[in-house]
């Protein structure tokens, strides 16, 4: 038998090393923002991984389109939507 975990609710810790200079300007911003410098990171992360995941589905639906040979402006915000709905009815 495997002994249990305890669960203390904690995350587990990154460990960053960042220069003085960024380091400075990612407090500079946190007090801006009224924000601790992790949470900080952790916000701009999840809006960095949000865009990311947006551009990649962008790849993905233009690969597609291109493929069933549709005409579609991948820039234009309606023809994206269209194209999205397109593809999940599929």
């Amino acid at each position: 038998m495997k002994p249990k975990k305890k669960k203390n609710g904690q995350k587990p810790k990154l460990n960053v090393t960042v220069r003085e200079e960024q380091r400075n300007k990612l407090e500079r911003m946190a007090a801006i923002e009224k924000r601790s410098v992790t949470n900080l990171i952790e916000v701009m992360a999840d809006e960095r991984w949000e865009r990311l995941a947006e551009r990649q589905g962008v790849a993905y639906a233009k690969t597609v389109a291109e493929a069933m040979n549709l005409e579609v402006d991948m820039d234009n915000p309606v023809d994206r939507e269209n194209c999205a709905e397109q593809f999940s009815i599929l």
